[in-house]
């Protein structure tokens, strides 16, 4: 079961995106790889050993767990890694029967009301994870069902105006399609959603100062973004087709910010507005790379004329914002253009330390969920993983968008905000204050924390399994500290094993990572190959830019190495994945991948404006001397990354996992550091409940166990 969740909002976070800016210090130099050249006098270890990683890069994980568990000798720790996976896998596929059945005997599709809304998201999660056969087919017709009943509501709704009722309705559509075998369904409900962003909950304050949450832009601005736009979008739009979208969402806006004695009068003035643009530019050429002068001119006019001073709730920043909503609507998803606060926060994304809370928002049928970055000051405060939202210093967040909670919780360094939560244990709601501060991100984790530094930054553990010479790096985000920190791990690994012995095998985390950098990318994969194409993207015209592999860096060739991804992994994390897949003989385990194949530019504008642009569209490896592309708008049924070893698992049990893989403590304040039990590597991994490292372990010891034979083996 292939599967695609809800994008995660990180607020106070990251964007999913790759960009291009300035690189940092390459790091340490590693030590090159040196794969053993008589493994075992057993010749029937070592042919063992290689069949365990053909069948794993060949077969399914049945057919590879099937094969672990017969190796030609025992290895205490393969078989410890394998039965923890095996017992959890089985407790996890029994949960999710039952809970399914629980649901389908709850819920009726033929009329979808909140709870129904909830219950079938949490099918689709549990379908998406994987189920038993036996109910599996009930479970896919029950949730086709119920996307073609959204769907219908959604488009009824539109046709009558009611933008709140259509976006809570395409709402449904894009949470239930993570169980859906229609792949291109989320894409298309979260497009509608954006068309309907300016409208949704406006349709008595669509111009009160904050309605749109942003600072508001003049038309000079908006003609600012448009031809950023027009230029660099890599799908090459002509000026008519985006100013014709964007009229179009102006039109779609009136009816919602018009009275009944003034929505005439708007409406006759619209059309007259556009119909002498039209009239006036209709022998002006068409053109995809520049809006022409005298175009440029009738635009003005006419959207200044549609922005009327009579009617001050539609003034000339609402007809801005509307006519760019439609513009950027027009091209892809992840196109946009900001103001004000929305540009500050697009800033703080694309910067490693920002002030904020450090808390990141994942909006569901339940509610906003809320999670904690490890060693921020809302973790400091106690703030949980998946404490649900209820209010922002008093004000209540139903109604309101993850942006909108977003521009609430935003301040000042130093001060304070107020948030009221829903936590399971708590049994009523409960307050938390939060100071504002400094919010540093980690880019890369190790195993276990072993320390802070003088700043209060984690220090790390990288040996997963000191026994195998296995080492474990987390990359959460591909930012310019990534390959010095990379670099680093690799050598303090390798120091900790001892001068006789070298690093034997990596596990590279990239489960929720949304990418990033794309030098970044770039720089780990020539770490591990040495000749060929590491980057390749398709721009405007068919231009094709890439990047080669340089074999005077790469140290780690034929080292071997399983990465973990899941549907959250995109961009720059979907680049690194699929070309260590192909290119480096790496196994990949967990989920199919986001399906992100576009690289954004963020662009300045005048006015403290960011236009932020997709300028092309990358490819990976496709394992028969091509290159494909992965986004799953442009890659059919190829989109993502298709993991080796297909592990599923439910937002609870990801939210449990990535809890666990990314905390680290600070010391500082309420996060401070475990016992010395909990954080014990043996502890660790025999109490984890993340399967998907757990069968890394197991095959990267089946394909080190030929260097793991000792005397009490018998050999």
């Amino acid at each position: 079961m292939k599967k695609n969740r809800p994008g995660l909002l990180a607020p106070l976070g990251v964007l999913p995106m790759i960009v291009a800016v300035g690189c940092a210090g390459p790091g340490p130099q590693v030590d090159r790889y040196r794969p053993p050249t008589t493994m075992t006098a057993n010749d029937a270890v070592a042919v063992w050993s290689r069949e365990a990683w053909n069948t794993a890069r060949s077969e399914d994980v049945n057919a590879t767990v099937a094969f672990l568990k017969n190796p030609p000798i025992e290895d205490w720790g393969m078989a410890r890694a394998l039965d923890r996976y095996l017992e959890l896998d089985a407790a996890a596929m029994t949960t999710r029967h039952a809970e399914a059945e629980r649901i389908l005997g709850a819920i009726d599709v033929s009329e979808i009301d909140d709870e129904t809304a909830r219950l079938l998201f949490e099918l689709a999660d549990l379908r998406a994870a994987g189920l038993p056969i036996e109910v599996e087919v009930e479970v896919a017709r029950t949730i086709e069902a119920a996307i073609d009943r959204s769907t219908e509501a959604a488009e009824r709704a539109e046709t009558e105006g009611r933008f709140v009722d259509a976006d809570a309705a395409w709402g449904v559509v894009g949470s239930i399609a993570i169980g859906s075998d229609r792949p291109l369904v989320m894409i298309d409900a979260r497009r509608r959603q954006r068309r309907l962003d300016g409208l949704r909950g406006r349709e008595a304050t669509i111009t009160a100062p904050d309605a749109f949450g942003i600072q508001r832009p003049t038309i000079s601005d908006a003609i600012r973004a448009f031809r950023v736009v027009l230029k660099r979008h890599v799908d090459e739009p002509t000026w008519r087709r985006l100013v014709e979208a964007g009229f179009a969402q102006i039109a779609e806006a009136i009816p919602t910010t018009a009275v009944a004695e003034t929505g005439a009068v708007r409406t006759q003035r619209f059309e007259t507005a556009t119909a002498k643009f039209r009239a006036a530019t209709s022998k002006i050429t068409d053109r995809p790379d520049r809006l022409p002068w005298a175009a440029r001119r009738e635009l003005v006019r006419a959207l200044e004329t549609i922005a009327s001073v009579d009617f001050p709730e539609f003034d000339e920043s609402v007809v801005a914002r509307l006519f760019l909503d439609g513009v950027v609507a027009a091209t892809d998803l992840r196109t946009n253009a900001y103001f004000g606060a929305r540009a500050v926060q697009l800033r703080r994304q694309l910067d490693r330390s920002f002030v904020g809370i450090g808390a990141e928002i994942r909006e569901t049928p339940e509610g906003f969920l809320l999670q904690p970055m490890s060693g921020s000051p809302s973790a400091r405060a106690g703030l949980r993983s998946g404490d649900r939202l209820i209010a922002v210093d008093g004000r209540s967040v139903e109604n309101r968008s993850s942006q909108d909670i977003v521009d609430l919780i935003t301040g000042d360094e130093g001060t304070t905000v107020r948030l009221t939560l829903d936590r399971d244990e708590a049994g009523e709601p409960i307050d938390l204050e939060i100071r504002r501060g400094d919010v540093d991100r980690e880019s890369v984790l190790g195993w276990r924390q072993i320390g802070v530094d003088p700043t209060g930054r984690p220090e790390w553990d990288w040996l997963i399994d000191p026994d195998a010479g296995i080492v474990f790096i987390s990359i959460r985000e591909f930012r310019d500290d990534v390959v010095r920190i990379f670099r680093t791990a690799l050598r303090e690994a390798s120091d900790a094993l001892g001068p006789e012995r070298s690093v034997s095998g990596l596990l590279i985390d990239l489960r929720n990572d949304p990418g990033g950098l794309r030098w970044v990318a770039e720089d780990i994969i020539d770490l591990f190959v040495s000749s060929g194409t590491i980057f390749s993207a398709e721009g405007r015209d068919e231009r094709v830019r890439s990047k080669s592999a340089g074999s005077r860096i790469t140290r780690l060739e034929s080292l071997p190495v399983v990465v973990l991804v899941n549907d959250e992994s995109a961009s720059a994390s979907e680049i690194v994945a699929g070309t260590l897949q192909i290119q480096a003989d790496a196994v990949v385990v967990g989920e199919r991948t986001y399906g992100k194949g576009s690289v954004q530019a963020v662009r300045p504008l005048m006015n403290e404006g960011w236009v932020l642009v997709t300028e092309s569209w990358f490819t990976i490896p496709d394992g028969d001397g091509g290159r494909r592309l992965i986004d799953r708008s442009r890659a059919g049924a190829a989109w993502g990354i298709e993991p080796d070893l297909e592990v599923g698992a439910t937002l609870e049990e990801t939210r449990s996992i990535m809890t666990e893989r990314g905390r680290w403590y600070s010391g500082l304040g309420l996060d401070t550091a475990p016992t010395p039990d909990s954080t014990d590597r043996a502890d660790r991994l025999a109490t984890t409940t993340d399967r998907e490292l757990l069968l890394a372990i197991a095959l990267l010891r089946a394909r080190l166990l030929p260097t793991l034979i000792a005397p009490s083996n018998g050999q």
